[in-house]
């Protein structure tokens, strides 16, 4: 290994350990604002007023939504061929995801 590599793994390393740092501070503070969220809610609904801040509880009707799944495969069924579902397909761009964990015993 090269004294650049060496750099730049130490680098690497310390990123990783300042990602991990922050994703335990965001999950801690999850925590605390579900508690919070909690304690607004039980104040029922309406408007709830802060010095700085404003919270409003309100109801959100239900909704449905067609199983993608079950309607293709209905749609199979009767007879709808491959062109159709290429045609009407959404696609979603293709993304990086990072997982950061504790190390055991670290």
């Amino acid at each position: 290994m090269t004294a650049t590599a060496k750099i730049i793994d130490i680098d690497v390393a310390r990123t990783v350990d300042d990602l991990g740092a922050i994703r335990a501070q965001i999950a801690e503070l999850k925590l605390r604002e579900d508690a919070l969220a909690a304690a607004v809610k039980a104040a029922g609904f309406g408007a709830h007023e802060g010095a700085l801040f404003r919270a409003t509880v309100s109801e959100v009707a239900a909704s449905s939504a067609l199983d993608p799944k079950a309607a293709e495969a209905k749609l199979r069924e009767l007879g709808v061929d491959g062109r159709w579902f290429s045609k009407h397909q959404k696609v979603r761009a293709a993304s990086v995801r990072i997982n950061v964990v504790a190390r055991k015993g670290a």
